[in-house]
């Protein structure tokens, strides 16, 4: 007798492996690209994250940082949020690499569009990896960190090397890179990434300053180590 439920659970099973196949195959073909850029930032974060915590890796992206920084010995959390229709990268790569590299490394990943799901002071770091320039609401999203956030929360933005908003020419360049159309193009000065901190109660306690050319355009950055207000 033909059993219908058990004919739509085999194909359910069956989407569920060739949608993990998939992942697994792009999270390889982009891996080339995506672990030298994480360990680049994570080379960057050495001097200001302590061994060992707890870590919310926030707007994970393709989760190749989470993954480095799991390897050190640091419980990671990946999250993200549900891509927005124009945001082809985040579709097409880093939500299928982000899955696959979280199967492989067995690591929690949440997506969540609104309030992060997690209590206040709930991780020791968060981690904001040039994340809120592609955020609608960079307070709004600087601000949940901020809640669960017990120790410091740790923001890497572009700015440019005198400290002002990058131009025209960096913006189009980052929509590109990320493949991503009705890009926000949140980014900030220097004086206006303070004032937003400050207003968030979020003190400056160090900050790096540095250049790449990854895509050989100089594109100057800035590490922010920044501490919560207390109880």
């Amino acid at each position: 007798m033909d059993n219908p439920g058990a004919r739509q659970g085999v194909h359910s099973t069956g989407g569920r492996v060739m949608g993990a196949r998939r992942d697994a195959l792009i999270a390889a073909l982009y891996g080339p690209v995506g672990w030298p850029r994480a360990r680049r930032v994570v080379e960057r974060l050495r001097g200001h994250l302590p061994p060992g915590g707890s870590l919310l890796d926030l707007g994970a992206g393709t989760g190749h940082t989470g993954v480095l920084l799991a390897r050190q010995g640091w419980a990671v959390t990946l999250a993200d949020a549900p891509p927005h229709p124009g945001a082809w990268g985040q579709r097409l790569i880093a939500q299928p690499a982000a899955r696959h590299l979280a199967r492989q490394a067995g690591l929690r990943r949440v997506l969540s569009p609104g309030p992060l799901p997690f209590p206040d002071a709930h991780f020791d770091t968060v981690l904001l990896a040039f994340v809120l320039h592609h955020c609608p609401d960079p307070p709004g999203v600087l601000r949940e960190a901020a809640r669960v956030a017990r120790r410091r929360v740790l923001v890497l933005e572009d700015v440019t090397g005198d400290g002002q908003r990058p131009g025209r020419l960096a913006r189009v360049l980052d929509a590109l890179v990320n493949l991503e159309a009705g890009h926000p193009h949140a980014q900030r000065s220097h004086a206006d990434w303070l004032r937003l901190f400050g207003a968030l109660h979020l003190t400056v306690h160090a900050r790096e300053r540095w250049t790449s050319r990854e895509i050989g355009v100089p594109t100057g950055h800035v590490l922010y180590d920044l501490r919560p207000a207390g109880p």
